[in-house]
Protein backbone atom coordinates (compact mmCIF):
# COMPACT_ATOMS: atom_id res chain seq x y z
CA UNK A 1 0.00 0.00 0.00
CA UNK A 2 2.99 2.30 0.97
CA UNK A 3 5.16 0.59 -1.47
CA UNK A 4 6.48 2.46 -5.09
CA UNK A 5 3.32 4.34 -6.86
CA UNK A 6 2.93 3.38 -10.64
CA UNK A 7 4.23 5.66 -12.99
CA UNK A 8 1.22 7.02 -14.30
CA UNK A 9 0.17 8.19 -10.56
CA UNK A 10 3.79 9.48 -10.03
CA UNK A 11 3.70 11.72 -13.11
CA UNK A 12 -0.18 13.02 -12.20
CA UNK A 13 1.43 14.38 -8.41
CA UNK A 14 4.34 16.22 -9.99
CA UNK A 15 2.29 17.90 -12.57
CA UNK A 16 -0.29 19.04 -9.64
CA UNK A 17 2.05 19.39 -7.64
CA UNK A 18 4.03 21.64 -10.35
CA UNK A 19 0.85 23.43 -11.29
CA UNK A 20 -0.25 24.64 -7.62
CA UNK A 21 3.60 25.96 -6.84
CA UNK A 22 3.28 27.80 -10.41
CA UNK A 23 -0.46 29.46 -9.16
CA UNK A 24 1.38 30.02 -6.24
CA UNK A 25 4.16 32.43 -7.64
CA UNK A 26 2.04 34.32 -10.12
CA UNK A 27 -0.12 35.25 -7.05
CA UNK A 28 2.37 36.07 -4.75
CA UNK A 29 3.92 37.70 -7.51
CA UNK A 30 0.88 39.88 -8.50
CA UNK A 31 0.79 40.46 -4.77
CA UNK A 32 4.47 42.00 -4.61
CA UNK A 33 3.60 43.90 -8.02
CA UNK A 34 0.39 45.64 -6.41
CA UNK A 35 2.11 46.42 -3.17
CA UNK A 36 5.47 47.78 -4.94
CA UNK A 37 2.84 50.12 -6.47
CA UNK A 38 0.91 50.43 -4.02
CA UNK A 39 3.59 52.08 -1.67
CA UNK A 40 6.67 53.31 -3.06
CA UNK A 41 8.40 54.13 0.84
CA UNK A 42 8.47 50.12 2.16
CA UNK A 43 9.31 48.23 -0.90
CA UNK A 44 11.19 49.94 -3.40
CA UNK A 45 13.19 52.85 -1.27
CA UNK A 46 12.90 52.92 2.77
CA UNK A 47 12.72 51.28 5.62
CA UNK A 48 9.92 50.27 8.10
CA UNK A 49 9.86 48.99 11.57
CA UNK A 50 6.94 46.89 13.05
CA UNK A 51 7.31 48.27 17.05
CA UNK A 52 6.99 50.92 18.82
CA UNK A 53 10.50 52.75 19.43
CA UNK A 54 11.71 53.87 22.63
CA UNK A 55 12.35 58.29 22.22
CA UNK A 56 16.30 56.99 22.82
CA UNK A 57 18.43 58.83 20.46
CA UNK A 58 20.90 56.73 18.78
CA UNK A 59 24.34 57.40 19.70
CA UNK A 60 26.84 59.71 17.45
CA UNK A 61 29.05 56.07 16.30
CA UNK A 62 25.63 54.95 14.98
CA UNK A 63 24.53 57.99 13.06
CA UNK A 64 28.02 58.46 11.98
CA UNK A 65 28.28 55.07 10.69
CA UNK A 66 25.17 55.63 8.21
CA UNK A 67 25.85 59.05 7.26
CA UNK A 68 29.20 58.12 6.64
CA UNK A 69 27.65 55.59 3.46
CA UNK A 70 26.28 59.01 1.97
CA UNK A 71 28.48 62.04 1.89
CA UNK A 72 31.71 59.91 3.58
CA UNK A 73 33.92 62.34 6.03
CA UNK A 74 37.38 64.70 5.32
CA UNK A 75 39.67 63.37 8.21
CA UNK A 76 41.99 66.49 9.26
CA UNK A 77 43.35 68.88 7.60
CA UNK A 78 40.69 70.39 6.66
CA UNK A 79 40.07 74.45 7.06
CA UNK A 80 36.88 75.61 8.05
CA UNK A 81 37.43 79.38 7.38
CA UNK A 82 37.29 78.47 3.34
CA UNK A 83 33.22 77.82 4.36
CA UNK A 84 31.70 81.41 3.91
CA UNK A 85 28.11 80.21 3.18
CA UNK A 86 25.69 82.56 5.06
CA UNK A 87 24.37 79.28 6.58
CA UNK A 88 27.43 78.66 8.34
CA UNK A 89 28.02 80.16 11.90
CA UNK A 90 31.00 80.44 14.20
CA UNK A 91 30.35 81.08 18.11
CA UNK A 92 33.81 81.52 19.89
CA UNK A 93 33.16 82.06 23.23
CA UNK A 94 31.50 77.77 23.32
CA UNK A 95 33.63 76.95 20.40
CA UNK A 96 30.95 76.02 18.21
CA UNK A 97 30.91 75.99 14.67
CA UNK A 98 26.67 75.44 13.11
CA UNK A 99 25.34 74.62 9.83
CA UNK A 100 22.16 75.73 9.66
CA UNK A 101 19.70 74.09 7.26
CA UNK A 102 16.33 76.08 7.05
CA UNK A 103 13.30 74.13 8.55
CA UNK A 104 15.37 72.09 10.62
CA UNK A 105 14.78 74.02 13.78
CA UNK A 106 17.68 76.02 13.07
CA UNK A 107 16.29 79.49 14.56
CA UNK A 108 15.75 77.98 17.41
CA UNK A 109 19.13 76.91 17.36
CA UNK A 110 20.17 79.50 16.92
CA UNK A 111 19.13 81.47 19.54
CA UNK A 112 20.09 78.90 22.34
CA UNK A 113 23.82 79.02 21.02
CA UNK A 114 23.59 83.00 21.31
CA UNK A 115 22.26 82.54 24.44
CA UNK A 116 25.51 79.98 25.51
CA UNK A 117 27.61 82.95 23.47
CA UNK A 118 26.03 85.03 26.01
CA UNK A 119 24.72 87.42 22.92
CA UNK A 120 21.36 87.53 24.33
CA UNK A 121 19.99 87.16 27.47
CA UNK A 122 16.78 85.65 26.59
CA UNK A 123 14.45 83.57 24.73
CA UNK A 124 12.98 85.49 21.88
CA UNK A 125 9.14 85.20 20.85
CA UNK A 126 9.26 82.06 18.37
CA UNK A 127 7.14 84.47 16.14
CA UNK A 128 9.99 86.59 16.16
CA UNK A 129 12.18 84.72 13.90
CA UNK A 130 13.43 87.53 11.75
CA UNK A 131 14.95 88.99 15.50
CA UNK A 132 17.45 85.31 15.21
CA UNK A 133 17.68 85.43 11.42
CA UNK A 134 18.75 89.04 11.24
CA UNK A 135 21.47 91.53 13.20
CA UNK A 136 21.35 89.38 16.36
CA UNK A 137 23.38 86.79 14.58
CA UNK A 138 24.09 88.49 11.92
CA UNK A 139 28.43 89.15 13.32
CA UNK A 140 28.64 84.98 13.44
CA UNK A 141 28.29 83.99 10.26
CA UNK A 142 31.07 82.84 8.26
CA UNK A 143 30.78 85.17 5.22
CA UNK A 144 31.37 88.23 7.74
CA UNK A 145 33.58 86.31 10.25
CA UNK A 146 36.97 87.05 10.19
CA UNK A 147 39.37 84.62 12.45
CA UNK A 148 42.25 82.47 12.30
CA UNK A 149 42.16 79.02 10.99
CA UNK A 150 43.23 77.60 13.98
CA UNK A 151 40.68 79.41 15.96
CA UNK A 152 37.80 78.19 13.89
CA UNK A 153 39.22 74.63 13.17
CA UNK A 154 39.41 73.56 16.57
CA UNK A 155 35.56 74.55 17.18
CA UNK A 156 33.24 71.44 17.41
CA UNK A 157 30.90 71.34 14.09
CA UNK A 158 27.59 70.40 14.30
CA UNK A 159 24.60 70.35 11.71
CA UNK A 160 20.98 69.35 12.49
CA UNK A 161 18.99 67.17 9.96
CA UNK A 162 15.28 66.24 9.29
CA UNK A 163 12.96 63.76 7.74
CA UNK A 164 12.03 64.83 4.37
CA UNK A 165 8.37 64.39 4.42
CA UNK A 166 8.11 66.29 7.83
CA UNK A 167 10.13 69.16 6.46
CA UNK A 168 8.47 69.87 3.32
CA UNK A 169 4.98 69.98 5.38
CA UNK A 170 6.39 72.21 7.48
CA UNK A 171 7.74 74.49 4.83
CA UNK A 172 3.99 74.12 3.37
CA UNK A 173 2.38 75.14 6.32
CA UNK A 174 4.68 77.90 7.16
CA UNK A 175 5.71 79.75 4.39
CA UNK A 176 3.16 78.61 1.16
CA UNK A 177 -0.26 77.79 3.11
CA UNK A 178 -3.09 79.71 4.12
CA UNK A 179 -2.51 78.49 7.98
CA UNK A 180 -1.60 81.06 10.82
CA UNK A 181 2.09 79.79 12.22
CA UNK A 182 4.90 81.59 13.00
CA UNK A 183 7.35 82.73 10.61
CA UNK A 184 6.82 84.86 7.38
CA UNK A 185 4.88 83.83 4.61
CA UNK A 186 6.02 83.54 0.97
CA UNK A 187 2.91 84.38 -0.57
CA UNK A 188 4.88 84.79 -3.89
CA UNK A 189 5.93 81.39 -4.31
CA UNK A 190 2.26 79.93 -3.64
CA UNK A 191 0.77 83.03 -5.78
CA UNK A 192 3.26 80.94 -8.53
CA UNK A 193 2.32 77.82 -8.02
CA UNK A 194 -1.33 78.45 -7.92
CA UNK A 195 -1.18 80.47 -11.03
CA UNK A 196 0.92 77.43 -12.85
CA UNK A 197 -0.97 74.63 -11.24
CA UNK A 198 -4.59 75.53 -10.42
CA UNK A 199 -7.33 75.06 -13.16
CA UNK A 200 -9.36 77.72 -14.53
CA UNK A 201 -12.56 75.39 -13.77
CA UNK A 202 -11.47 74.75 -10.33
CA UNK A 203 -13.63 76.47 -7.40
CA UNK A 204 -11.14 76.54 -4.66
CA UNK A 205 -11.52 80.33 -3.39
CA UNK A 206 -8.37 80.02 -1.50
CA UNK A 207 -5.51 82.23 -3.52
CA UNK A 208 -2.51 80.48 -1.46
CA UNK A 209 -2.04 76.71 -3.17
CA UNK A 210 -3.17 73.32 -1.46
CA UNK A 211 -0.30 70.86 -0.67
CA UNK A 212 -1.38 68.67 -3.24
CA UNK A 213 -0.43 71.79 -5.89
CA UNK A 214 2.58 72.22 -3.83
CA UNK A 215 3.47 68.62 -4.31
CA UNK A 216 2.67 68.59 -7.92
CA UNK A 217 4.53 71.59 -8.79
CA UNK A 218 7.62 70.50 -7.22
CA UNK A 219 7.43 67.39 -9.19
CA UNK A 220 6.95 69.74 -12.39
CA UNK A 221 9.40 72.25 -12.15
CA UNK A 222 12.16 69.52 -10.44
CA UNK A 223 11.51 70.97 -6.92
CA UNK A 224 11.80 74.65 -5.50
CA UNK A 225 15.20 76.49 -5.75
CA UNK A 226 13.97 78.41 -2.42
CA UNK A 227 16.78 77.07 0.34
CA UNK A 228 13.42 76.30 2.87
CA UNK A 229 11.90 74.20 0.66
CA UNK A 230 15.63 72.39 -1.34
CA UNK A 231 17.18 69.04 -0.41
CA UNK A 232 19.21 69.22 3.15
CA UNK A 233 21.88 67.16 1.24
CA UNK A 234 23.04 70.35 -0.82
CA UNK A 235 23.85 72.46 2.51
CA UNK A 236 26.10 70.48 3.36
CA UNK A 237 29.82 70.88 2.59
CA UNK A 238 30.79 67.62 1.33
CA UNK A 239 34.68 66.89 1.18
CA UNK A 240 35.01 70.22 2.79
CA UNK A 241 34.47 69.65 6.44
CA UNK A 242 33.42 67.21 9.17
CA UNK A 243 30.41 67.04 11.23
CA UNK A 244 31.59 66.06 15.17
CA UNK A 245 28.39 65.74 16.12
CA UNK A 246 25.18 65.09 13.66
CA UNK A 247 21.48 65.83 15.66
CA UNK A 248 18.42 64.32 14.23
CA UNK A 249 15.73 67.36 14.60
CA UNK A 250 13.33 64.49 16.03
CA UNK A 251 16.18 64.26 19.29
CA UNK A 252 17.13 67.59 19.31
CA UNK A 253 15.53 68.53 22.61
CA UNK A 254 17.42 65.79 24.42
CA UNK A 255 20.63 65.97 22.58
CA UNK A 256 21.01 69.72 22.60
CA UNK A 257 20.86 69.10 26.81
CA UNK A 258 23.73 66.68 26.39
CA UNK A 259 25.78 69.04 24.32
CA UNK A 260 24.56 72.42 26.54
CA UNK A 261 25.77 70.57 30.19
CA UNK A 262 29.12 69.82 28.10
CA UNK A 263 29.63 73.51 27.75
CA UNK A 264 28.48 73.82 31.51
CA UNK A 265 25.64 75.64 30.14
CA UNK A 266 22.05 75.45 31.95
CA UNK A 267 20.06 76.43 28.46
CA UNK A 268 17.16 74.45 27.41
CA UNK A 269 17.01 74.47 23.07
CA UNK A 270 13.52 76.12 22.51
CA UNK A 271 10.97 73.39 21.66
CA UNK A 272 9.05 73.11 18.35
CA UNK A 273 5.62 75.35 18.38
CA UNK A 274 4.21 72.25 18.70
CA UNK A 275 2.93 71.18 22.58
CA UNK A 276 3.57 67.71 22.10
CA UNK A 277 6.69 66.60 23.07
CA UNK A 278 6.72 63.24 21.12
CA UNK A 279 7.83 63.91 17.64
CA UNK A 280 5.26 61.10 16.04
CA UNK A 281 2.55 63.34 17.61
CA UNK A 282 3.27 66.52 16.83
CA UNK A 283 0.90 68.60 13.95
CA UNK A 284 3.42 68.24 11.32
CA UNK A 285 3.84 64.53 11.68
CA UNK A 286 0.16 63.70 11.85
CA UNK A 287 -0.36 66.69 9.23
CA UNK A 288 2.12 64.45 6.68
CA UNK A 289 0.59 61.15 7.64
CA UNK A 290 -3.01 62.13 6.43
CA UNK A 291 -1.76 64.36 3.68
CA UNK A 292 0.53 61.94 2.20
CA UNK A 293 -1.35 58.79 2.84
CA UNK A 294 -4.19 60.73 0.86
CA UNK A 295 -2.22 61.50 -1.97
CA UNK A 296 -0.67 58.24 -2.13
CA UNK A 297 -4.02 56.82 -2.58
CA UNK A 298 -4.87 58.80 -5.07
CA UNK A 299 -1.78 59.17 -7.48
CA UNK A 300 1.24 56.99 -5.86
CA UNK A 301 3.57 58.12 -8.99
CA UNK A 302 3.08 61.75 -7.75
CA UNK A 303 4.47 60.87 -4.04
CA UNK A 304 6.67 58.74 -5.75
CA UNK A 305 7.96 61.27 -8.02
CA UNK A 306 8.56 63.66 -5.16
CA UNK A 307 10.34 60.97 -3.28
CA UNK A 308 13.23 60.79 -6.27
CA UNK A 309 13.87 64.64 -5.61
CA UNK A 310 14.35 64.28 -1.89
CA UNK A 311 16.01 60.62 -1.82
CA UNK A 312 18.99 61.35 -0.49
CA UNK A 313 17.92 63.07 2.36
CA UNK A 314 16.09 60.04 3.23
CA UNK A 315 19.28 58.27 3.14
CA UNK A 316 21.30 60.14 5.41
CA UNK A 317 19.79 59.07 8.64
CA UNK A 318 17.48 56.11 7.13
CA UNK A 319 14.16 58.54 7.64
CA UNK A 320 10.99 56.62 8.29
CA UNK A 321 8.55 56.78 5.65
CA UNK A 322 4.99 58.27 6.48
CA UNK A 323 3.46 54.39 7.15
CA UNK A 324 5.70 53.49 9.53
CA UNK A 325 4.57 53.62 13.29
CA UNK A 326 7.72 55.52 14.50
CA UNK A 327 7.36 57.78 11.60
CA UNK A 328 9.50 60.92 11.35
CA UNK A 329 11.62 59.08 13.48
CA UNK A 330 15.37 57.85 11.77
CA UNK A 331 15.58 53.89 11.65
CA UNK A 332 18.94 53.72 13.10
Amino acid sequence: MFGRQPRPIRLAVIVCVTILLLLYYISDSAGTKNSYLSWIGTEKHMSNSSILLPLVPPSQVVIKSQITKVIGYLEPPYDLTTITSDLSYFFPAINIFFTGIPKTGCSNWEEALLLAEGRIEHNHNPARVAAVHGGVIHPYRMSNYNSSSQTVNSATSIVVLRNPWTRAVSGYRQKLSSEDVQGGKMKFISYRIVKDIRSPDDKNPDPLCTFEEYIRYCVKVGGLKDRHFAPQKIFLNINKMRYDKVIPLEYADLMANDLFKEMGKNITLFSSYDKSSDPRQQSSALKAKKWLSDLQTKDPELIDSFYDIFKEDFKLLNYSNFSDPNFPLPLL
